[in-house]
C-alpha cells in the first residue's frame, strides 16, 4: 500500500520551513556529483510542475504570517508517501513495458513519465488530505509543496545495519521512490487551523473563533483514501495481503479475525500460484504448437 505518513513535529516546525526545504535538495546534489544533473527533481504543487527552493519555502512561510498562530504552534507539517516494491515495480514496468528493478534502468523519457505519474498521485493524495478534514475545503485551500526522491540510505537503527548485513549510509537496492510533502498549517485565505495531528475521533466538539466547526484529521482514513486512489488511477490489482485494511486487522483485530484473515491470505496465494502455473502451461503449449507448425512447414518445403 502507498503508506501515507504524518510525521511527528519538532521545534523546527514552529518557525520557517527553510531548513527542511534546503535539506530536500540532498539527492539533487548527489546527482550533480554523479554527472546525472538531468535527473534532478524539483519542487511542485497542485498547479506548478517546477518551483525553486526559495519559492517553495516562501510560499509556506508567507501563508502562515499574520494568521493568529501562537508562538508555540506548528507553522507547517511534513508528510511522506512511501510506495511498496510491488507498487513501484508495477508502475515502472508498465510504463517501460519490461521489468524494472532500479530507476537507472529507465530511459530519459521513461524516467520523465514515471515521475509524472508519481506527481499525479501526489496531487490526488493532497486532494484526499484536504477532504479528510471534513470542512468543505479542497486542494485550492491548502498550501503545500512536494519533492520526489528515488534513493534511500541505511541508518544506524535499521535491522540490516544492526545485524551487519549493511553499513550505515549505504544506498538501499531496488526501487526506492518516495515523496516528501511540506504543508502549511493554515488555510490559504482565512483563519482555519488545519492540523493533521488533531485526531478526528477526539475532536467532535471543536470551537474555533467562537463558532463550532468539524475538526480533526483521521490519519487511517487518509491512508485508505490514498490506497483506493492508487488502485483506481493505475488499475492496480491489489492482493488481500497488501491492503491497508488487512494490515490494520492483523495488528489491531481480535484473535479470531486475525486467524480468519491469515487463512484467506493463504488461500488467495494458493489460487494465485495455481493460476500462474496454468499460465505457464498455456505458454508451453503455445510454444510447442509453434515449433510443430514450423517443422511441418519445413517438411512441406
Amino acid at each position: 500500500m502507498p503508506v501515507s505518513i504524518v510525521h511527528a513535529t519538532s521545534s523546527d516546525n514552529k518557525g520557517s520551513c527553510a531548513k527542511y526545504g534546503y535539506y530536500l535538495n540532498k539527492e539533487n546534489e548527489e546527482l550533480r556529483k554523479e554527472g546525472k544533473g538531468e535527473r534532478q527533481q524539483f519542487f511542485f504543487d497542485q498547479n506548478q510542475k517546477m518551483m525553486t527552493t526559495v519559492k517553495a519555502i516562501s510560499m509556506i512561510d508567507d501563508n502562515n504570517k499574520n494568521k493568529g498562530l501562537a508562538k508555540k504552534q506548528d507553522r507547517y507539517f511534513t508528510l511522506t508517501l512511501n510506495f511498496s516494491q510491488q507498487e513501484q515495480e508495477y508502475l515502472a514496468s508498465t510504463l517501460a513495458k519490461r521489468p524494472i528493478e532500479n530507476v537507472d534502468e529507465l530511459t530519459a523519457k521513461e524516467y520523465e513519465n514515471y515521475n509524472q505519474v508519481i506527481k499525479l498521485f501526489t496531487q490526488q493524495a493532497m486532494r484526499n488530505y484536504a477532504a479528510n478534514f471534513k470542512r468543505d475545503i479542497d486542494e485550492k485551500d491548502i498550501v503545500w509543496f512536494a519533492k520526489i526522491e528515488h534513493k534511500r540510505r541505511y541508518k544506524g537503527m535499521d535491522k540490516e545495519v544492526m545485524t551487519g548485513r549493511a553499513k550505515s549510509g549505504e544506498p538501499k537496492k531496488g526501487l526506492q521512490t518516495h515523496v516528501h510533502i511540506t504543508v502549511s498549517r493554515m488555510h490559504r485565505d482565512y483563519r482555519i487551523n488545519l492540523s493533521p495531528m488533531a485526531n478526528a475521533r477526539s475532536s467532535e466538539n471543536l470551537v474555533l473563533n467562537g463558532r463550532k466547526v468539524k475538526g480533526g484529521f483521521d490519519r487511517s482514513n487518509w491512508k485508505q483514501r490514498n490506497e483506493d486512489s492508487f488502485d483506481t488511477m493505475f488499475e492496480y490489482k491489489r492482493s488481500l495481503e497488501e491492503k491497508f485494511a488487512t494490515l490494520r486487522t492483523l495488528k489491531h483485530g481480535t484473535l479470531e479475525e486475525k486467524r480468519a484473515l491469515q487463512s484467506e491470505i493463504r488461500r488467495q496465494k494458493e489460487r494465485s500460484l495455481k493460476e500462474q502455473q496454468r499460465e505457464i502451461g498455456r505458454k508451453d503449449i503455445s510454444i510447442r504448437k509453434g515449433k510443430n507448425l514450423d517443422r511441418n512447414n519445413q517438411l512441406k518445403l
